[in-house]
């Protein structure tokens, strides 16, 4: 955010244009991170994906009720 005022040497006219100027640099930095990869992720990534699914599975064992 301070890259995206730093750069301007002038005043902003108006309030609202810094608030518009920052808006649009967090509009650019979230467009960098969403596309970002964390190195490694894709080997790890299966054995998480089976961690949740055992952890989160169906059950398939019914409870029965004695009387």
């Amino acid at each position: 955010m301070r890259r995206g005022t730093k750069v301007r040497d002038h005043k902003f006219p108006k309030e609202e244009a810094v608030y518009k100027l920052l808006y649009l640099e967090s509009e650019r930095q979230e467009g960098r991170w969403a596309e970002r990869r964390l190195k490694g992720f894709a080997e790890v990534q299966e054995v998480l994906e089976g961690m949740l699914r055992e952890r989160y599975a169906p059950r398939t064992q019914t409870l029965t009720h004695k009387s």
